[in-house]
């Protein structure tokens, strides 16, 4: 299986392309940061393709894959009301607009086929927003409704679609504050991922510590 995994070189994404990878799947590292895709890429000279790019400048991410995991995602700490930053404008570009993009480029060719499955990676930010994140939450419950509009667009077309929705989960997002003390492993939500993909799970899927 030919997988495309954005954000990757870090975190969430990372560990879903080390579990794919694993698991003897072609993957497709799509990042900004070169030095930590080579290191990932190192890892997995056999399954690991790193591909530098920055998606909010609407790259051709190439193809064509059978899996599309879209987890590229900006999240600093803010408000919508914050005087001194604007973390929604910040944000927005990359968690709605990049996504966007890639859906309306990668999509069709699956459609096409009639097989292959969308994974998106959300946050149960969108259902319980804590004061100090409500820009960020914005971010993602508009990629929620992006995902909602995808998954009714493909629905009959063999094209499975998937929304993982984690709770906090301890990536280099949290430097520089404190993290809860019940927080998940970025290889937790990657075995979700799995699962969801080999056991054909669809729909909005949550996970907490």
């Amino acid at each position: 299986m030919n997988v495309l995994i954005t954000g990757a070189s870090r975190g969430i994404g990372r560990a879903c392309a080390e579990r794919f990878a694993r698991a003897g799947h072609d993957v497709t590292a799509v990042a900004r940061t070169t030095s930590a895709l080579r290191q990932l890429a190192a890892e997995f000279p056999e399954r690991i393709t790193a591909v530098t790019a920055d998606l909010t400048t609407y790259p051709d991410p190439g193809g064509p894959y059978d899996l599309i995991v879209l987890n590229a995602g900006y999240y600093a700490p803010g408000s919508l009301l914050d005087p001194a930053r604007d973390v929604f404008a910040e944000s927005w570009t990359l968690n709605v607009m990049a996504n966007h993009h890639l859906a309306r480029i990668l999509l069709p060719p699956l459609i096409e086929r009639g097989h292959g499955h969308l994974i998106v990676i959300g946050s149960t930010a969108t259902d319980d927003t804590s004061p100090h994140m409500t820009a960020y939450a914005a971010t993602k419950k508009a990629l929620r409704g992006l995902f909602e509009g995808w998954e009714q667009e493909l629905s009959g077309t063999g094209v499975a679609a998937t929304l993982i929705a984690p709770g906090s989960t301890l990536t280099s997002s949290w430097d520089g504050e404190t993290p809860p003390p019940r927080i998940l492993a970025a290889s937790d939500v990657a075995d979700l991922v799995y699962r969801a993909v080999t056991e054909g799970l669809s729909g909005r899927i949550t996970i907490k510590a």
